[in-house]
């Protein structure tokens, strides 16, 4: 199984900020993102590629 999680708290390269992370598990937006285990939240490195990717594909077909 390959390791796709992210610590939020230690993570500096993620392509937002953490508190966008925090805020997002706050409203319980995008719930497939978020792991938490023993009281440590995590990113799904998979899902979070596959959010963008739709949010540039959509971004396509409404410009064509």
């Amino acid at each position: 199984m390959e390791n796709n999680l992210c610590r939020i708290s230690k993570a500096d390269d993620l392509p937002f900020k953490k508190s966008t992370f925090y805020k997002w598990v706050h409203l319980r937006k995008h719930p497939q993102l978020f792991v938490k285990i023993g009281g440590a939240l995590f990113v799904d490195l998979k899902a979070l590629d596959e959010l963008i990717e739709a949010g540039r594909l959509s971004r396509k077909a409404r410009k064509n």
